[in-house]
């Protein structure tokens, strides 16, 4: 098959929508396969539910789910099925038990499985970094009104509704406006989905004199809600986290259990969240201790540190999920003593349960790289 055919594949994946919204357990799933693929995980056309996979799975869900969905990946290995395109291999001795089955809302149901596989075609293109990018960014075509995801997402980081009102009718209305006579005719820039072209295009954009005009008019607000779209893109195709990966995994220098090792790391697994969580004991800042709602995060970024600050303990920190993507993003930093900083960018600090007067408890090892984070990454 042409990668045209799995292009619309992917484009049409039948999603559960019986509670309004699109689940988004299936595009999770291949968006874990696609990943485990170009980690050189997965090198034979044999998908085993593995916890690696259920990791990576966990990894897409978290911030793309709603209500009540539930982190259950084994719902769409038996129910992607349906797409036509992915097989599962049963257990001789199981199949008719297996044939039997109408839904799979028990796990042990995996017990009749050896693995599942794809189209064998679909898994060489997938195994191209050329195509591979661009089915990717098919299966965001899934995922409902992009306009609502973001909305979600902006609020979830503690962007008040008169700012992400004010984002969306910049995206969707303002700029492409002002495009009309620069040769640069588009749409929404919401509309866009894959974080490559929505880069190229942007890049473009803010070039361009009336832009500058108007954004500085606007006291920059323009130019933030175009990096704020691109963050959103960004956290649902995790762009830079696979770009990270994929350097770790080309590095000729580092040996295949380093590799292991900052790979696991960078996935927030491994010794580097062992650590952080036996030196923490819970969220650094609110004392919560559900370990299953905690993220492993580097306070000096990953990009900007060396193999040995990578997995420096003393360089992380552990962190409910919404206040961890505050501290990532800048919205958040902790001064010398440890007290909480809040930049005034973060509109609605409380919604995070967030207080003024919080603090973490830190040692010396973590001077250096809190200084770093206040004076590179903080929004002051």
């Amino acid at each position: 098959m042409a990668v045209k055919y799995y292009i619309d594949k992917f484009q049409s994946i039948r999603a559960d929508r019986s509670n309004g919204h699109v689940k988004p357990h299936k595009i999770c799933l291949l968006f874990a396969v696609i990943d485990l693929i170009e980690q050189g995980i997965i090198t034979q056309n044999k998908i085993i539910f593995s916890e690696q996979l259920k990791a990576s799975f966990t990894s897409y869900f978290e911030p793309l789910k709603q209500g009540n969905d539930k982190d259950t990946p084994h719902l769409p290995f038996y129910h992607l099925q349906s797409s036509n395109f992915w097989h599962l291999d049963i257990k001789p001795e199981y199949q008719k038990e297996f044939d039997k089955l109408k839904s799979a809302s028990n796990a042990t149901m995996l017990c009749f499985v050896n693995f599942a596989y794809i189209d064998d075609e679909l898994f060489d293109y997938l195994k191209s970094s050329i195509t591979r990018g661009v089915l990717k960014d098919a299966l965001t075509h899934n995922l409902g009104d992009l306009e609502a995801q973001y909305m979600r997402w902006a609020s979830s980081i503690g962007k008040s509704d008169k700012t992400i009102k004010n984002y969306i009718g910049a995206l969707k209305g303002s700029i492409p406006n002002w495009l009309k006579g620069s040769g640069l005719a588009t749409g929404s820039l919401m509309s866009i989905s894959s974080h490559a072209t929505y880069s190229q295009v942007t890049e473009k954009i803010m070039q361009i004199e009336e832009f500058k005009a108007k954004n500085k008019k606007g006291n920059g607000m323009y130019s933030a809600a175009i990096k704020s779209y691109s963050a959103f893109l960004d956290n649902i195709t995790q762009t830079t986290l696979n770009n990270d990966l994929e350097t770790i995994i080309k590095d000729e220098a580092t040996t295949a259990t380093d590799k292991a090792t900052l790979v696991k790391t960078r996935l927030g697994q491994g010794k580097f969240r062992s650590d952080l969580i036996n030196y923490w004991h819970g969220c650094a800042l609110t004392g919560y201790r559900n370990t299953d709602f905690l993220i492993a995060s580097h306070i000096r970024p990953w990009s900007v540190s060396n193999d040995k600050e990578r997995l420096d303990p003393n360089n992380g920190i552990l962190l409910l999920a919404n206040i961890d993507k505050a501290f990532d993003g800048g919205y958040i930093t902790f001064n010398d003593k440890g007290k909480v900083l809040i930049s005034d960018s973060l509109d609605d600090h409380k919604v995070l349960g967030i207080g003024v007067d919080m603090a973490i408890s830190l040692n010396n090892e973590h001077q250096n790289y809190l200084a770093y984070h206040r004076e590179m990454i903080f929004k002051n």
